[in-house]
C-alpha cells in the first residue's frame, strides 16, 4: 500500500517540496519505528524550515515535519502508558508531513479527548515550547519583566500570554506598528516595534534592563536583545528565524554577569509525566480564558510551498498545519 508525503529532495527553496506516494511505514523493534501512527493533522514549525534550508540535519530525500496529532493503529511492543486507538500528539519526532509514521512511544502526547486537534495542535510544539520557557528556562513571577521577540508569532503569541498569567511586566516586540496595534487592544501596553525596544526597555526599568530576554530571532536581533538583560538576567535564545547567532565569546557574558541559554523542547519533556503536566496546565489555561489562540490555518500537502513561504514571510499570525487527506 502507498501513501501521500511531501518529499524533499535537498537544500533548498519551498518549491522542492513535492506530493509523492511511499510504501506505508511498519512498526518494528527499531528505534523510532515501534509505534504505528495514522496522521491526522500536521504541524509546520521554523524547524522544518531550518532542516530545508540546511541549517539542521536532515538525510535526502526525506520528509519534513516534527510535530502532529494521529492515532495509535499498532505497536511492536507493549503500550505503557497508551493503548491502540488513543488519539495522541507528538512533538519531536519526524517525517509527520505523510498520512502515517512511526515513533517510540516514548515521544507521544496524551491528548484530551474531549477537545478538537484544530485547538490542540497550537499547544504541542508551540505551546509546549512556551511553556518551558516561562516556567523552566527563566521562573518568571510578578517581579519579572521579561522581553519576547516575535511577540505575534506562533511561540511568542503564546508565550507573552503564559508570562502574563505569572504576573510578569510583558515587553512584546514585533515587526510593524498594525502589529503593535493588535498586541496592544489584548493589553499588552508595553508592545512596540524592534526600532522602539531599546527606548522602551530604558523608560520602564530606569535603564537596568530586563530579567530575561526571550529572542527567537537570532542573528538579526541577538547583539541588540543581548544589551538589555539586566545584571545576572537570563539571555535565553530559543529560535532563529533570520539565521543562526554568530559564537558568542563567553568574556562578553561578564557585563552583567548574564546567563545565556539555548534550550530546546526535548529536554524539558523526557518523561510521561512531564509531557503530562504540561499539556495539562495549557489545556487548563486554554479552557480558563489564560490562553487565547488564533485560529490555525490548514492547508493540503499540494499547497506545501505556499505553506513554508507564509511562514518565512513572519506574516502567518497563527499555526499552520497540514490536514493529511
Amino acid at each position: 500500500m502507498l501513501v501521500r508525503a511531501i518529499s524533499l529532495s535537498g537544500v533548498g527553496s519551498a518549491d522542492l517540496l513535492k506530493v509523492q506516494e511511499l510504501p506505508t511505514p511498519v512498526a518494528t523493534n527499531n528505534s523510532g519505528e515501534q509505534v504505528l501512527i495514522k496522521v491526522e493533522m500536521a504541524g509546520i514549525n521554523f524547524f522544518d524550515i531550518y532542516q530545508r534550508r540546511g541549517e539542521r540535519p536532515m538525510i535526502f530525500p526525506g520528509i519534513l515535519g516534527v510535530e502532529g496529532i494521529g492515532t495509535i493503529l499498532e505497536s511492536s511492543l507493549p503500550l505503557q502508558n497508551f493503548k491502540v486507538g488513543d488519539r495522541i500528539g507528538w512533538a519531536g519526532g519526524t517525517k509527520s508531513y505523510a498520512q502515517f509514521l512511526t515513533l517510540d512511544e516514548d515521544q507521544l502526547i496524551p491528548l484530551p479527548a474531549n477537545i478538537s486537534s484544530e485547538k490542540l495542535l497550537p499547544l504541542l510544539s508551540q505551546g509546549l515550547t512556551a511553556h518551558f520557557l516561562a516556567i523552566s528556562s527563566h521562573a518568571a513571577t510578578s517581579k519579572t519583566t521579561a522581553l519576547v521577540t516575535a511577540a505575534s508569532g506562533g511561540v511568542g503569541s503564546v508565550l507573552i500570554q503564559l508570562l502574563k498569567r505569572t504576573g510578569a511586566r510583558v515587553i512584546p516586540v514585533t515587526s510593524s506598528s498594525e502589529k503593535v496595534d493588535r498586541l496592544k487592544e489584548l493589553d499588552f501596553e508595553h508592545a512596540c516595534t524592534y526600532a522602539e525596544m531599546k527606548e522602551r526597555v530604558a523608560d520602564l526599568t530606569k535603564g537596568l534592563g530586563v530579567n530575561v530576554v526571550y529572542d527567537s530571532v537570532g542573528k538579526e536581533t541577538f547583539n541588540q536583545t543581548i544589551e538589555l538583560v539586566a545584571r545576572r538576567g537570563d539571555m535565553v535564545l530559543y529560535g532563529a528565524a533570520s539565521g543562526p547567532v554568530e559564537p558568542v565569546n563567553p568574556l562578553s557574558l561578564t557585563r552583567n554577569s548574564i546567563y545565556l541559554s539555548r534550550p530546546t523542547l526535548s529536554d524539558f519533556i523526557p518523561t510521561f509525566a512531564e509531557k503530562k503536566e504540561r499539556i495539562n496546565d495549557l489545556v487548563s489555561a486554554l479552557l480558563s480564558g489564560a490562553l487565547e489562540l488564533s485560529p490555525i490555518q490548514l492547508f493540503t500537502f499540494e499547497e506545501a510551498a505556499k505553506a513554508h513561504h507564509l511562514l518565512e514571510s513572519g506574516m502567518a499570525g497563527g499555526k499552520l498545519a497540514f490536514t493529511t487527506e
